[in-house]
């Protein structure tokens, strides 16, 4: 008897909750979430990278997608814009990944 057993790609892939950052939203922007934000370690990507165990040595290792959503989220800091941060933070998280080159 042979037994096989499947799953859905979406399950066998982590979840990636950026709930720092979640959280920070939820507060009224100032301009320190706008210093955070300015600094790839500390924004949206900066938590990611924590929870992926990762460093970031160089800008270049991120994928285009993730350094146009680490603009496009400090952007919305700047403009103190909740819903677009929010919508951001959703976009980082659903990635399948935040870096160029796997290997």
């Amino acid at each position: 008897m042979r037994l096989y057993y499947t799953q859905k790609t979406d399950n066998i892939l982590k979840k990636f909750e950026l709930l720092e950052w979640r959280s920070k939203i939820n507060e009224k922007l100032d301009e320190g979430h706008q210093n955070l934000s300015d600094n790839w370690l500390s924004c949206a990507l900066g938590e990611r990278m924590k929870l992926e165990g990762k460093f970031l040595k160089n800008i270049k290792d991120l994928s285009p997608e993730a350094i146009k959503l680490g603009y496009d989220f400090s952007i919305a800091m700047q403009e103190r814009d909740n819903v677009s941060a929010l919508q951001i933070i959703s976009e980082i998280e659903s990635l399948h990944t935040i870096w160029r080159d796997e290997s």
